[in-house]
């Protein structure tokens, strides 16, 4: 297999090599040709090699080539075989081998105590034959023309055992039963390393036609060559999952607790290690049902005693019986949560609809409350001194339980807060990302390219300074160090490694919501709970791949679909008379490619990510010299540059010569004419345009100023018709109700509305630039400001039709497009929303991608007929005398909004909302 074209057309019998010199070879199906495969270059070349012979004549006797590249039945037909081994040649017939060395030209001869039908079980390390014999149980060894025999497990003799010798890289192999081994030989004895279990491996490899088979101990991958199907790719798995005693068990779990060494306990008291659910030592009772348990929690004290919630009420089984026996721990109310942080027993517990937190005291007698809560408590974290850090439905609070204060630093919705080895603490949300808290202020971490890690779940830290953070769609690996650089420069790059269940987890949906949500056990593994099982690992033997210098390529191309090569890191290319240029990128990867963070630039040019794909479409490109920049993010979370230099020639029209020349004849052309009639019409020409400027000019000024005085009356009457109409309706409310109340209501909703009126009529002055030739672009400013001005102005105005506005960012957007006009844009939407939604919900959005920025309003009021959407989304190059403020229903608001939008040079969309209302979306040039 090669990356070159007129290659792939050949059929080639068998791989030969040597994988020091870097070189594979391979015998085209005639015998006569030799393929040379040397640092990816291929050669075919006519020459003489010992692989080219396919028999041979011996003493009068024809012999064939020994062949064993096939991984299930090797043939082994032929009377008699011979096979070269270092610088002899073994002729081998039934009871008898003759080992000849071609270069002194004699032989030796050794009679073999087995026949034929045996050397299909032959096999070699280090240039030592062996050959097993299942019948005897032993394995015979032939070195420097002696024979012996040698220990060995009994899988090399078992009947049911395939011994695969793949004599292109002198590897062995075994496959018995589902299991495949590989073989070694050191210190003159054999051994059986077990790789993996593939479940009917004989039946797959018979039906898919495996020839070959190669296992790469570094990638943990095992490489399969079927004669029809072509390559497949087997990811060792680095995880497991152990087995529950029933196919009908539940195989969901939620929190866990370390019971042993190597095993966990659930809240039902079941255990379970790495492979299987062990016996739990928990005696059954009749009484308890197991959905009575309450899955999510888990909590141990310093006698290691394990406390669970059954039915509302708290129990703890009891360490010094071995977890045999549970006893009911004090608790006077419904019981939520339980907690073990710093050495203290914490909990939560339900009253008149009131979550309280509180702790218990050393003897399990007594609990101190807290604090309460209108929603559920998450997780607790003792912060310094009094104060508690307090992770809720509603958000992240500090807690000072001895002056009962408690102030709110985060507004997300926080499931966890795990302090590291280093003293850093981390807050994990939902939907939000996570948080590095410093000084009472949180730092949010950047999250991966496909947003997994926006609800992490929880976070285990291993030896080596790497946190594990289980999602919803995968399991993540990322260096403390690196997330600790990112809050220092915000702009610093982050990799985040996924596991998925490519790499052999059972599932790649974690599980949140218990407490605590994984366990880093004292052998060293880690545990996590997911919806298909317990998911155990060694943190220390879970490789992760990153691409390498060494193995990454760019030396291929392709020009309008046709091959050329690379070399040096540079492409010439004739001329730019071609429509695409594809530059490829090649490597040996077989893990998620997702993990490869691989991006391109052209001409410094913005990084665009290749995802996965692994060549880049440049398109057509100027004549001259341009670069092309790949980039991919390696272990050490730096970023590796490779670049491509590529050349493109000139036609003679497209030189700089030819174009100076052409230019200058030109302007010498233009000279002579603007010379010849320069005289003759100079003053008429001087005339005329003096009175055609002069006339314009004041043709222009009168029309404009008018037009624009009258526009901008108009759009100012339009612009406060509303709030003003407002503040009408609320003075006759309040003329019309005697109670002191509802009069203090109306109030306060009047002095708040006027205080907004008064804030808009300040800004009114900006109205004059709505109407002007340019609309010249502004500084860069939050466009969160703006849109959330704007909600807050209407939002008063909204209520009266018992409508509520919402507008809650995700990110925060810097736009520089002119905020005048894009402010009464948006005012003249959401004004137009307002009018016409009542008992209903206007909706503020936005998001962005590489070229636009999207604002999105949505309201479920009357909604537009399919006529006015039709005609508004059709409505082009609107003229400024064609808004007019009219009566009621004119669509001046939409006429003014879409001759703003043109001045910014955007794109304004209307559509129905379902199952009602209207949605607007505004797209402009980011």
């Amino acid at each position: 297999m090669t990356t070159d074209e007129q290659y792939n057309k050949q059929r080639y019998r068998n791989f030969w090599g040597n994988i020091e010199k870097d070189t594979i070879f391979n015998v085209d199906e005639q015998g006569s040709t030799t393929l040379l495969i040397s640092k990816r270059v291929p050669q075919e070349k006519v020459w003489f090699t010992k692989y080219l012979k396919t028999t041979t004549i011996y003493n009068g006797v024809k012999y064939a080539l020994y062949n064993k590249n096939n991984a299930i039945t090797p043939r082994m037909d032929r009377e008699f075989l011979f096979i070269n081994i270092g610088k002899y040649i073994y002729f081998i017939g039934n009871n008898l081998i003759t080992i000849h060395d071609p270069l002194t030209n004699t032989g030796k001869k050794m009679k073999a105590p087995f026949n034929m039908r045996l050397w299909k079980n032959m096999f070699m390390h280090n240039n030592t034959v062996f050959v097993s014999i299942s019948g005897q149980k032993k394995i015979l060894k032939i070195n420097n023309g002696q024979f012996s025999q040698i220990e060995c497990s009994s899988i090399y003799t078992d009947p049911e055992s395939i011994i695969y010798w793949s004599q292109g890289n002198q590897k062995v192999y075994i496959i018995n039963k589902d299991i495949i081994y590989k073989s070694t030989y050191k210190d003159d004895k054999l051994g059986a390393e077990k790789i993996t279990i593939i479940p009917n491996l004989i039946k797959k490899f018979k039906a898919l036609t495996i020839k070959s088979m190669v296992y790469d101990e570094k990638s943990q991958h095992l490489f399969l060559g079927s004669s029809a199907r072509g390559l497949f790719v087997i990811t060792i798995p680095q995880f497991s999952s152990p087995v529950t005693e029933s196919a009908f068990d539940s195989n969901v779990f939620y929190s866990t607790l370390p019971f042993n060494s190597n095993s966990v306990m659930t809240p039902q008291g079941n255990i379970y290690d790495s492979t299987s659910q062990i016996i739990t030592p928990r005696r059954p009772d009749n009484k308890d049902m197991y959905h009575d348990y309450k899955k999510y929690s888990l909590a141990i004290n310093n006698a290691k005693d394990i406390f669970f919630i059954k039915n509302g009420m708290l129990y703890k089984r009891l360490r010094k019986y071995n977890y045999n026996k549970s006893v009911k721990v004090p608790a006077h109310e419904e019981i939520d949560v339980i907690f073990n942080k710093d050495e203290q027993i914490y909990l939560t517990y339900i009253k008149n609809n009131k979550y309280y937190l509180a702790k218990y005291d050393d003897n399990l007698q007594k609990t101190t409350p807290l604090f309460y809560f209108n929603y559920p408590i998450y997780d607790v974290k003792k912060y310094n001194n009094q104060q508690l850090l307090i992770a809720g439905f509603d958000g992240l609070y500090i807690g000072d339980s001895s002056k009962k204060e408690i102030k709110k630093i985060l507004n997300y919705h926080s499931k966890r807060i795990i302090q590291t080895s280093d003293r850093n603490i981390w807050i994990l949300t939902k939907n939000h990302g996570f948080y590095l808290l410093r000084k009472n202020m949180t730092v949010r971490m950047p999250v991966d390219e496909n947003s997994y890690l926006l609800d992490p779940h929880t976070i285990l830290e291993d030896h080596m300074q790497n946190l594990w953070i289980s999602t919803n769609n995968g399991l993540f690996k990322v260096r403390i160090q690196n997330l600790l650089q990112f809050s220092k420069h915000l702009n610093k790059s982050v990799g985040y490694y996924r596991y998925t269940d490519q790499d052999g987890l059972p599932t790649n949906e974690f599980n949140g919501g218990g407490n605590p949500n994984g366990n880093i056990l004292s052998n060293g593994q880690m545990v996590f709970p997911s919806m298909n099982g317990l998911v155990f690992f060694r943190p220390d033997k879970v490789k992760s791949f990153y691409l390498k210098s060494t193995d990454f390529y760019i030396d291929r191309a392709h020009l309008d679909g046709h091959q050329i090569t690379i070399k040096n890191n540079i492409l010439n290319i004739p001329n730019n008379d071609f429509n695409v240029l594809e530059i490829f990128v090649d490597f040996p990867y077989f893990n998620n490619f997702n993990n490869v963070d691989l991006h391109v630039a052209v001409d410094n040019g913005k990084w665009i990510d290749l995802g996965v794909h692994r060549k880049h479409t440049v398109g057509k490109l100027t004549p001259g010299n341009h670069k092309v920049i790949f980039r991919y993010l390696d272990a050490n979370n730096n970023y590796i540059y490779k670049t491509v230099d590529v050349k493109i020639g000139f036609f003679f029209y497209q030189s700089q010569y030819f174009k100076i020349a052409v230019i200058a004849t030109s302007l010498f052309l233009a000279f002579l004419v603007v010379k010849f009639n320069e005289r003759r019409f100079k003053s008429k020409n001087e005339l005329l345009a003096k009175a055609n400027t002069e006339i314009d000019a004041q043709k222009e000024e009168i029309n404009s100023s008018n037009i624009i005085r009258e526009k901008l009356i108009e759009a100012i009457s339009h612009d406060i018709a509303t709030p003003i109409k407002h503040l009408s309706h609320l003075s006759k409310k309040l003329n019309d109700t005697d109670s002191l109340e509802i009069q203090k209501k109306y109030f306060h909703s009047i002095h708040k509305s006027s205080e907004l009126l008064y804030r808009f009529t300040l800004e009114l002055g900006n109205y004059a630039f709505l109407f002007t030739n340019t609309v010249e672009e502004t500084v860069s400013y939050l466009l969160n400001d703006l849109l959330m001005e704007k909600k807050v102005f209407f939002e008063n105005i909204a209520q009266d039709n018992n409508t509520t506005i919402t507008f809650n960012p995700k990110d925060e957007l810097y736009i520089q497009t002119n905020k005048s006009v894009l402010a009464a844009i948006i005012h003249n939407i959401i004004d137009n929303a307002v009018k016409n939604t009542i008992d209903g919900h206007i909706l503020i959005e936005m998001t962005y991608d590489n070229s636009f920025i999207y604002i999105q309003i949505t309201d479920d009021g009357n909604g537009m007929s399919p006529e006015q959407i039709y005609y508004y989304n059709n409505l082009h190059s609107i003229l400024i005398e064609d808004v007019q403020l009219q009566k009621k229903g004119s669509g001046y608001g939409l006429k003014f909004v879409l001759l703003l939008i043109e001045k910014i040079k955007s794109q304004i969309t209307f559509n129905n909302n379902t199952p009602q209302g209207t949605k607007i979306e505004i797209k402009i040039p980011n």
